[in-house]
C-alpha cells in the first residue's frame, strides 16, 4: 500500500515538473505586437518674398525633382524698377565715362571721379539685389520628392514663410515605436526586423536608426502591451528599406499603423 501511495505521488511531481516545462516553453516562444505609427520627411516650399501666386506648376500627387519649379509669383513691379535701374545704369556709365576724359585732361579734379565712381557701384549693387529678389520670386523644389498636399492656389497671395506645396521624400520613411524596457534587449541600432501593416500579406523590412537614449515613463497606450502599467518605454525609429514587389515605400502614408513583433 504504501509503495502505491509513493508511486501516485512520484507521478503527480512527475506531471507537475512537466506541467511546468511546457509552461516555460510556452512563455518562451509567446510573442508579443507592437503598434507602431509611420513618419516621413516633409518639406514646406515657401518663399522669402510676399506676392501674388501667378503660376502653379505642379498638383498633388505629381513627382518632382531637385531644382524644379514648383510656382511664380508675380514680378511686375520688380520688373519695372529693374528696367528703371537698368536705364539709369546707362546714364551713369556714360557720365562715367565722360568725366574719366575730363579728370585725364585735367579738367576736373579726382573727388568726381570719386562721386561718380561711388554711384556706380551702389546702382550695381541695388540691381544684384533686385535680380536675387526676382530670382526668389520663382519657387523651387529642394529635393527629389512627392507633392503631397496643395496648399494654395493660383491668385492667391503668398506671405513669407507660407507653404504653397508640401513635398514628401519617399526615401526618408519610417516607423516610429514605443518599446517596453524589458523587450529591449532584442533591439539594437542597425538591426533590421520585418514590420507589418493593416494592409493583409504587407510586410516592409525596416532598420533601427535610432533608438532615444533616455527612457519616457508611460502608463498604458496604444503602443504598449495591453493590461501593462507603468512601464519605461523607448522610443525607436526604423527606416523602411524594402517592400515586396508588387507595393512601393512611397504607399505608405504619414499616420498608418505598422507592426513589430517580439518575443
Amino acid at each position: 500500500m504504501k509503495t502505491k501511495v509513493i508511486l501516485m505521488v512520484s507521478v503527480s511531481l512527475i506531471c507537475i515538473f512537466l506541467s511546468s516545462c511546457i509552461n516555460s516553453n510556452k512563455e518562451e516562444i509567446i510573442q508579443h505586437q507592437f503598434m507602431g505609427y509611420i513618419e516621413n520627411t516633409q518639406v514646406n516650399i515657401t518663399g522669402r518674398m510676399p506676392g501674388k501666386i501667378t503660376a502653379i506648376y505642379v498638383d498633388e500627387g505629381d513627382t518632382v525633382k531637385q531644382g524644379d519649379k514648383i510656382a511664380q509669383l508675380d514680378t511686375r513691379e520688380l520688373d519695372a524698377n529693374m528696367s528703371a535701374l537698368n536705364f539709369q545704369l546707362k546714364n551713369i556709365i556714360l557720365n562715367k565715362s565722360r568725366i574719366e576724359h575730363l579728370f585725364q585732361a585735367g579738367a576736373l579734379p579726382q573727388q568726381k571721379v570719386d562721386e561718380i565712381e561711388t554711384s556706380y557701384e551702389v546702382l550695381r549693387s541695388n540691381i544684384l539685389a533686385l535680380r536675387t529678389k526676382i530670382e526668389d520670386m520663382v519657387l523651387t523644389s529642394p529635393i527629389d520628392g512627392i507633392v503631397n498636399v496643395k496648399v494654395l492656389e493660383l491668385g492667391q497671395m503668398l506671405s513669407p514663410g507660407m507653404a504653397v506645396v508640401i513635398i514628401t521624400d519617399p526615401d526618408g520613411t519610417w516607423a516610429r515605436f514605443s518599446i517596453p524596457e524589458k523587450y529591449m534587449n532584442q533591439v539594437n541600432l542597425g538591426q533590421q526586423f520585418e514590420i507589418s501593416s493593416n494592409t493583409p500579406g504587407l510586410i516592409y523590412a525596416a532598420k533601427v536608426i535610432q533608438i532615444l537614449p533616455f527612457a519616457e515613463f508611460a502608463t498604458h497606450t496604444p503602443t504598449t502591451l495591453r493590461d501593462e502599467r507603468d512601464v519605461r518605454t523607448f522610443d525607436v525609429k526604423m527606416k523602411l528599406i524594402d517592400a515586396p514587389q508588387h507595393a512601393s515605400i512611397i504607399t505608405c502614408k504619414p499616420g498608418m499603423y505598422m507592426y513589430l513583433t517580439l518575443k
